[in-house]
């Protein structure tokens, strides 16, 4: 036994590391008390202290998801959008719709 940083006397590690190290991803998950887990495992899951819900696990699924891209603009254009702050992607996004919205296409 040792001491733990509380001066607690506590259990030595007796993992055999190079032996969990050399496991595969196949191995570990034929573990009979770890069985791999899909999404319907997860679906409505929460995160606890004690009897407390602290959150969801993700994020809510969104009527509208985002699509990630890569657009190139004016260092000016984008220095004034973050000079605006937290949401200055948020407020972007509204600018566009904002223009598409009265600029038929």
């Amino acid at each position: 036994m040792s001491k733990n940083f509380t001066g607690k006397t506590a259990q030595i590690d007796q993992t055999d590391w190079a032996r969990v190290t050399a496991m595969t991803d196949k191995e570990i998950g034929l573990d009979e008390e770890n069985p791999l887990t899909t999404e319907s495992d997860w679906a409505g899951a929460v995160m606890r202290v004690g009897d407390n819900i602290i959150g969801r696990v993700g994020r809510p699924i969104s009527e509208n998801p985002k699509v990630a891209t890569t657009v190139r603009l004016d260092a000016d254009v984008l220095s004034a959008f973050k000079a605006t702050g937290k949401g200055w992607q948020t407020r972007m996004n509204a600018a566009l719709r904002d223009y598409v919205q009265s600029h038929p296409m």
